[in-house]
Parts: C-alpha cells; structure tokens; sequence
C-alpha cells in the first residue's frame, strides 16, 4: 500500500457493496468494539447498506479501488441534541495500518462535522490504547467511562467516553 496515493472520500449509495463488505469484515475481526452483529448485519441485504449510505455521513479509505478504512458522522436527532454529533463505526483494515488512515478519517468526519455539529462525541473501548491515543492526539477529551457497555461472548468491555468542542478549536 502506497500512503500518498489513499484517497478519503465521502461513500454514496454506489459504495454499498464495498461498505458492507468492510463493515462485515470489522464486526467480524473485532466484536468487542462495535455495538452491532456480524449476525445482524450479515443478514441485512446490500440495499439496506445502501440506504444506509444515503441517510448518513460515511467516509471510506480507498487504496486504488479497494476500501481499506471507514468511519462515519450520526448527528443527533432533535432540537435539544442536533449540536452534538458521534463518531461510529471506525475501522482501518489490519494490512492499512500504520499509515495514518485512521487520523485521516477521523479529520475527514471532523472537517464534515464543523458545518453540522458543535461537539463530535465518540465512545472506544478502553482497551484500544492506539485508538485512545489518536483520538486523543485530535483534541478529544476523556470525560467518562461506561462500565459493561458491551457484551461480546459473554464477557464485558467498558468504554471510554470522549468528545472534541469544535467551537474552541
């Protein structure tokens, strides 16, 4: 994989084939981080990720014409919640790390994020210290931790709570 060739780019509907695949393949290789299901996603046809595409803010990582990292911008329903935005479904594939795609995607929702949102909230799993250690580097603070937040096989993952004000940047 050639760095300087990655383009980050905002997936439309015609990306849902690529879109499901990588997200099948996050649920599937980490578990623990995210709180949907291979199962349940694996049932959903390429349409409904389509749809998806269509109603949300994703970005995707391309090498060529392969899609090598995601992550995607949930803005909050409601008046009394539309200032805040979330940070969801962040995966760079094994073979693409260590290139700075995740600090790329994650600018990439933040630069979206400043023409929608005040505050771009996320939640990690407090075991992923390089995640931890990237959003961090982005300007997100720490300010709580969710004990059991999810349960994978039956065992338990607490996540980290953290947000980045865009009105101080």
């Amino acid at each position: 994989m050639d760095a300087p060739h990655i383009q980050i780019r905002r997936l439309t509907p015609a990306d849902a084939t690529l879109y499901r695949e990588i997200r099948l393949e996050a649920l599937q290789r980490n578990p623990e981080a995210f709180g949907s299901t291979f199962e349940a996603e694996s049932a959903r046809s390429v349409e409904s990720f389509a749809e998806r595409l269509t109603a949300s803010t994703v970005f995707g990582a391309f090498d060529g014409p392969q899609i090598v990292g995601i992550a995607a911008l949930r803005v909050h329903p409601g008046p009394k919640e539309a200032h805040k935005g979330q940070l969801v479904g962040m995966y760079v594939r094994a073979s693409a790390r260590g290139y700075g795609l995740g600090q790329q995607l994650v600018e990439a929702v933040i630069k979206h994020a400043r023409n929608s949102v005040e505050l771009v909230q996320l939640a990690v799993v407090s075991t992923n210290g390089p995640a931890r250690r990237l959003y961090a580097r982005l300007g997100f603070v720490e300010y709580g931790l969710e004990k059991n937040s999810l349960k994978q096989g039956g065992q338990y993952f607490d996540e980290v709570l953290m947000a980045k004000d865009l009105k101080s940047d």
